[in-house]
């Protein structure tokens, strides 16, 4: 009896470091590149599909919603940035969608997860699929949108002060702290989101309320001191602060920031991992 109980002890444990090994992870992506491409871009022609503008929604949304932050903060509020030449209504009009394009991909991502598994009930009872992709195939669709808002802040920037940022070629670096979260809340929440129902209800009002506490629509310094570092403990707030340094005013990133926020990001990212690998054997009888 003791040795059976030693031999499960022994094999949970090595179940445990499977799961929170990063090659395992790693060679899944690696495994299943074709499959992940094929299915963000299906994705991104669904949601699209039989609208007159198509993939135009992608850029007239944010920009319809970035008028609105730009009247209130801008014009009403009269939000700064000490950074910014001017501060004239398009300074802070490119200020904010710099900032609303780096928080659109987690907030984008992560309001789909809860429901990620349970939309998808074949994909677990009928087909031998690999259901911890769809977290990446999600995330690849919020990237695309990224990216073309990228090409439209740089093309506003240009048009407003004639010169494209030298540190534009960093850019990828605050991405993957980013990326790295936002996949590991996604399978964080995609997991759970199968044996809780309510958890997409709660989630759209946890996303909504973490954007307002993102210095998005402020700058970091309209925080009084005494905050300011329980804002620097939201990862988001070092990746938007990154964006609008790269992205607008010719800086590096913040360094030691961008390490830590990298590293705490991929071990997140792992455990999110981890943790859907080792609930996925019970999606079937839920569902």
């Amino acid at each position: 009896m003791q040795a059976s109980r030693a031999a499960a002890k022994r094999s949970a444990q090595q179940t445990i470091r499977d799961l929170l090994n990063p090659q395992r992870l790693v060679s899944s992506i690696a495994d299943n590149r074709e499959l992940i491409w094929q299915l963000g871009r299906r994705e991104i022609k669904e949601r699209y599909a039989g609208s007159v503008l198509g993939v135009g929604w992608a850029l007239l949304t944010p920009l319809a919603t970035l008028g609105v932050y730009t009247l209130v903060f801008g014009v009403i509020f009269q939000a700064r940035w000490a950074q910014a030449e001017t501060n004239s209504i398009a300074d802070v009009a490119i200020i904010l969608f710099a900032g609303m394009l780096a928080y659109n991909v987690f907030g984008e991502t992560v309001s789909q997860a809860p429901s990620l598994i349970t939309s998808r009930p074949n994909y677990v009872k009928k087909v031998v699929f690999p259901l911890e992709i769809l977290a990446l195939t999600t995330l690849l669709g919020s990237l695309f949108h990224s990216l073309m808002a990228v090409g439209i802040l740089i093309l506003l920037n240009l048009a407003t002060t004639g010169d494209i940022s030298d540190t534009l070629w960093l850019l990828p670096l605050p991405y993957v702290p980013l990326l790295a979260m936002t996949a590991g809340t996604t399978w964080f929440l995609a997991a759970f989101g199968v044996f809780y129902r309510d958890l997409g209800n709660l989630i759209g009002i946890v996303v909504q309320l973490l954007f307002f506490l993102t210095p998005i629509l402020y700058p970091l310094s309209a925080v009084p001191e005494s905050l300011q570092p329980f804002v620097r403990l939201n990862p988001l707030t070092s990746v938007v602060e990154d964006f609008r340094r790269i992205l607008l005013w010719n800086l590096t990133p913040d360094w030691p920031w961008l390490a830590l926020s990298t590293v705490l990001s991929l071990v997140f990212a792992f455990m999110g991992y981890a943790c859907f690998m080792s609930l996925r054997r019970a999606f079937a009888d839920v569902l």
